[in-house]
């Protein structure tokens, strides 16, 4: 179960993590293969509104200076151990400028449950050692068969992906699926049996992908991350690793392959045109990777994507917090989770100085997740900060703070529409930039027109005035008074200029703009009406 509320940083949730006081100096884990991927199936309605379960395999070994602890875990009689390996598994996708993940949330995390020491790997000579360790310099490798194998897979929530810890008691293992009965449900001791599991169909508990997803194209990522207890955070850099997949619908089934080498770190690595950072709660929590993308200005417009991957931290994301001017124009604002359920999605807010993400009760940013938020403003990206505010209570801060491109630089001068026109007669504007002067133009002026006027005004009328009772049918006023550019015989346009003073203190001022003709006979009073112009103030 989930539970995500800022809410509840303050008035409760039992804590998930601890201070990683469990880090052992020398270990270090090098996951260094994604080795391949597999379709076990599909399942729901027919193509292509279905599901589809994938695998991938991995290989990884000892880099570090120490043996790592690893017991064998009895699966059938006797209490199952915590001291094992658990492997993380997500699917990802690039397109239209974004990368999002397309697994559907909880995909099952693999328990890697028995010793394993094969050789000697890309780490180094395999060095002997005590029994129940993953000795210096080993490697161990597993099929997609082996990580596809539901008796070892439990849900990732169960797991502190920060100290790497496992309860079984009480756990999906020792629950069964379905619950057995009594005291069996919470002894510590297996109760998923391998007819249970042999029960579940192909795609149950394993990497889940809605077939629209597939069909959507890609490129496509599968994602492996190693979750070794007692490795210090500073030395988990190579615990992860991507690789391009390709999927082919035959008319029948899905089959996929690996395309090109693996890349190491985040799946965000992969988005071409990103910038990223990774942000922690100092030794008390894990960490959250933030990648940014923006492109324009297209009209003064600036288009901003994030994607934030919570790489390790147990307490989860409730928020994403972005500071954003108040003079600055937002529109087309987004967001994206992985459970394909909008009335999960978070909702935002502007408040301030800033633009702010919150998470509904149910969708904290938990570990192995990506979401996406997007949004267009008219500010230039700088250097800053980004915060997501903790979704439960535990040790360390309420809130991670992480470096990230924020719109926080220079106001980009827009011209945007209050209205439509009528009759023909439009206005347009050059952008008012500081220290700029930027014409205002009316075109379409009727033939035979003697006289109009352009109006600037500083107080735009707060909604279009319909001028029907002025005899002017279908024409609207979008500004009242001002300051008048007045234009004689025209011949079909005419221009007002717009002197913009660089003065800093005019940044986000708004004008608003109409024109007015004398153009008889369109109208029983003779004036028709241009659309409606919005002209803020920029500085470049």
């Amino acid at each position: 179960m989930r539970i995500t509320s800022p809410l509840l940083v303050l008035f409760g949730a039992a804590s998930l993590a601890v201070a990683q006081s469990n880090a052992v100096p020398g270990t270090d884990v090098n996951l260094y293969d994604v080795s391949a991927s597999t379709i076990y199936g599909r399942r729901g309605p027919t193509y292509p509104n279905g599901e589809v379960g994938i695998g991938f395999g991995h290989a990884f070994c000892n880099a570090g200076t120490v043996h790592v602890p690893w017991q064998t875990s009895p699966t059938t009689a006797g209490p199952m151990t915590d001291i094992h390996f658990k492997i993380a598994f997500l699917l990802a996708r690039e397109s239209n400028g974004r990368i999002v993940q397309v697994s559907t949330p909880g995909s099952f995390v693999k328990h890697s449950r028995v010793t394993y020491n094969l050789g000697s790997s890309q780490c180094g000579t395999c060095q002997s050692g005590p029994g129940s360790t993953f000795r210096i310099g080993c490697y161990d490798a597993y099929s997609t068969g082996f990580n596809g194998n539901r008796f070892n897979l439990g849900p990732p929530n169960e797991i502190d992906p920060w100290t790497g810890s496992w309860n079984p008691v009480g756990s999906y293992f020792d629950r069964g699926d379905p619950i057995v009965a009594g005291a069996a449900a919470n002894d510590g001791v297996q109760s998923l049996t391998s007819t249970q599991t042999n029960a579940f169909d192909q795609v149950k508990n394993r990497v889940v992908v809605a077939e629209s997803d597939l069909v959507a194209g890609g490129p496509f990522y599968g994602q492996v991350q190693l979750v070794c207890e007692g490795e210090p955070v500073a030395n988990r850099g190579n615990n992860l690793m991507s690789e391009q997949l390709t999927f082919t619908w035959n008319g029948t089934a899905w089959t996929t392959s690996n395309t090109g080498g693996p890349v190491q770190g985040s799946v965000l690595n992969r988005w071409s045109g990103s910038t990223r950072n990774l942000g922690g709660n100092g030794l008390d929590d894990g960490r959250f990777l933030v990648a940014v993308k923006v492109t324009g200005p297209v009209d003064g417009v600036y288009h901003y994507e994030y994607a934030v991957h919570n790489i390790d931290n147990a307490r989860g994301g409730a928020s994403l917090r972005i500071p954003l001017p108040a003079s600055a124009l937002l529109t087309g604002v987004g967001f994206r989770d992985n459970d394909n359920n909008s009335l999960t999605d978070w909702s935002w807010s502007r408040s301030g100085n800033e633009l702010a993400f919150l998470a509904t009760g149910t969708n904290s940013l938990d570990w192995n997740s990506i979401y996406n938020f997007w949004f267009d403003t008219t500010v230039a990206p700088t250097a800053g900060t980004v915060v997501l505010d903790q979704a439960r209570v535990g040790p360390g801060a309420l809130t991670v703070s992480v470096a990230s491109e924020v719109p926080n630089g220079a106001l980009s001068a827009t011209v945007s529409s209050m209205g439509p026109g009528c009759f023909g007669m439009a206005l347009a504007s050059g952008r008012p930039v500081l220290g700029t002067t930027a014409q205002v133009t009316t075109s379409g002026i009727p033939a035979g027109t003697p006289v109009g006027v352009t109006i600037l005004t500083a107080q735009p009328a707060p909604a279009p005035i319909d001028l029907t009772f002025l005899g002017m049918a279908g024409c609207f006023a979008y500004v009242v008074d001002g300051v008048n550019g007045v234009w004689s015989n025209p011949v079909g346009t005419a221009q007002v200029p717009l002197v913009v003073p660089n003065a800093s203190t005019l940044l986000g001022f708004a004008i608003g703009a109409q024109s007015l003709s004398v153009s008889p006979p369109l109208t029983p009073a003779g004036f028709i009406v241009s659309n409606g112009l919005l002209l803020v103030v920029g500085a470049q």
